[in-house]
């Protein structure tokens, strides 16, 4: 059913089956644009559905398997744009949002290594690219006249800097918002957008956020308001839960709408009594939270950013349980950002630390492009080196450290279970990754020829070596001593099958049958019925799996428990 939020009437709709995403046009007759699903779940092809008529006809259909479709409306709302994106190149389609009829027209033709994103307003489109070389982005500017005459002629309006990545932007029609990332730390950016779309870089500011804010992750917010002249984002540290900030981007005036509030747990005890409310969630001058830099052990000049999260009172007598996160794929940033259990933790002494190795995009697409494909292994010496700094520097030792991983951070956890099982006491491993090659041998997942720009192609000998050299379930060692693993997967998943972490806890069982009783090790595999890969979707359960990981994290170090 369509209600009309006008009359309040609702309207039949006949059931569609397969749609990925959609999104209304701006004309006055009720048209809407969707995406379906092919047999794999790809979303390949755009309709148009006319509510009047009930009639779908379709737009764009996309034949190439490894990209993937969406529809998204700009922040004007003068355009539909289809977004056809494969893990290394992109092709955007624009649609007239005010024209039933609409015919997509081509803002660039694809190019392999070349990435875009779109969105339009002030009678341009604003473009985000990579294009020409500019690893860390760079902003291009055309219009819809200009399309028409010839697709992919842009003007650089923002140019690449050498040390500033621009990850995303905001469009209002006076102010363009860049959110930026400058040597692995998050600022946000404010111009002022001229009536025909120019920008004067010059006159551009940054929103001054708290001193403790300066290790973060920011998320911008919705901002629908296209003539709005305030922004709004959220900011979370590894030491503060969530704030709503709003800035007024006129009169450069930043306000906190929203804190995130924790609650006592001593007060919380008391039922009968009113709850005591923790604003700032702890008190700064118990903890410390700083980012230092190591040396590559395979790259000689490389730094790896590595977040250090702990108590203030800790000494480096390499006895502090320690827990290293990994993930280090897709370009994705591994944020520092609050997680509720890890102040448990950190509560009790344990010092958190997050490795920003090479395959993520703290450090822009070229650490990205260093970590994936033929130069993946980088991934595994990043994380490696961390995990040497922290031995040295006397934060930990081998049987006070635990590593994590999730979904492609699991395959690091594989990776130096087979390689360097002496350096871990416990590995936990969520959704992991583990059986790359035999997944990527197999082209009808969901993913698999999306992927092949990620890790490789295994039809070529080259790349299928490469891919089996550092994938886990190639690379069991017989009677090997292998850290404490705690693996979970889901019968649901569609991203990582069940099967790989089924796969690679068989194997470790079958180690662990051949050895001392002495040498066996703690080996649990979590397996849900219902859960996706992100597991539990509510959050009793999210707090029901950390609670069942942290009490294998004391139990595998060997760690008395809590009292409370």
């Amino acid at each position: 059913m369509l209600k009309d939020l006008q009359s309040g009437k609702l309207c039949p709709l006949e059931a569609i089956v397969g749609i990925k995403n959609a999104e209304w046009s701006s004309c006055t007759a009720r048209v809407f644009y969707f995406t379906k699903v092919d047999a794999h779940g790809r979303p390949f092809a755009v309709y148009r559905y006319h509510v009047a008529t009930q009639l779908q006809e379709l737009v764009y259909e996309e034949q190439d398997k490894a990209f993937f479709v969406d529809v998204s409306q700009t922040k004007d709302a003068r355009f539909v744009l289809i977004n056809c994106n494969s893990k290394n190149s992109s092709e955007i389609y624009a649609l007239d949002s005010h024209d039933i009829d609409a015919q997509p027209r081509l803002l660039r033709p694809r190019e392999s290594g070349t990435l875009y994103f779109a969105d339009h307003a002030a009678d341009r489109f604003f473009i985000v690219t990579n294009a020409d070389g500019a690893l860390n982005y760079k902003i291009a500017t055309s219009t819809w006249d200009a399309t028409k005459e010839a697709a992919g002629l842009w003007e650089t309006l923002i140019p690449e800097h050498e040390d500033v990545k621009i990850e995303d932007v905001d469009l209002f029609e006076t102010y363009l918002v860049l959110y930026e990332r400058v040597s692995s730390v998050p600022r946000i950016r404010v111009c002022t957008l001229g009536k025909q779309g120019e920008a004067d870089v010059s006159t551009s500011h940054c929103i001054p956020l708290p001193k403790e804010h300066e290790i973060c992750r920011v998320i911008p917010g919705v901002n629908r308001a296209y003539a709005a002249h305030h922004v709004r984002f959220q900011v979370s540290t590894p030491l503060v839960p969530e704030i709503v900030f709003d800035y007024d981007m006129e009169n450069r005036q930043l306000q906190v709408l929203k804190e995130t509030e924790l609650i006592d747990r001593s007060v919380a005890q008391k039922r009968d009594t009113a709850r005591k409310v923790i604003k700032s969630s702890v008190c700064p001058d118990q903890f410390t939270c700083e980012r230092c830099y190591v040396p590559s052990m395979s790259s000689a000049g490389v730094r790896i950013p590595l977040t250090l999260i702990h108590r203030r009172d800790i000494t480096r007598n390499g006895q502090n349980p320690t827990l290293l996160i990994g993930y280090g794929a897709y370009g994705t940033n591994l944020e520092a950002d609050f997680e509720l259990e890890h102040l448990s933790l950190l509560e009790r002494g344990w010092v958190i630390a997050l490795a920003h190795v090479r395959g993520g995009g703290e450090l822009g697409l070229q650490w990205y492009q260093a970590g994936k494909g033929m130069q993946k292994r980088h991934t595994f010496d990043d994380y490696v080196s961390c995990t040497h700094h922290l031995l040295d520097a006397g934060y930990t030792s081998p049987e006070r450290l635990a590593g994590k991983g999730v979904s492609a951070g699991g395959l690091i956890m594989g990776y130096v279970a087979n390689e360097y099982p002496h350096l871990y006491q416990a590995l936990v491993m969520k959704a992991p990754f583990v059986d790359a090659l035999a997944t990527m041998q197999d082209p009808l997942l969901p993913l698999t020829v999306h992927e092949y720009d990620e890790w490789g192609d295994p039809s070529c000998p080259e790349a299928c070596e490469y891919i089996r050299s550092y994938t886990p379930c190639e690379n069991v060692r017989e009677k090997q001593v292998y850290p404490a693993m705690f693996v979970t997967g889901s019968l649901n998943d569609q991203r990582v099958q069940f099967w790989e972490p089924a796969k690679w806890m068989y194997k470790m069982r079958k180690v662990q049958a051949s050895l001392s009783k002495r040498d066996k090790r703690l080996m649990l595999l979590k397996m849900s019925e219902d859960d996706g890969h992100f597991g539990g979707g509510g959050r009793l359960e999210q707090l029901d799996e950390s609670a069942m990981e942290i009490a294998f994290l004391y139990q595998a170090l060997h760690l008395p428990l809590p009292s409370k």
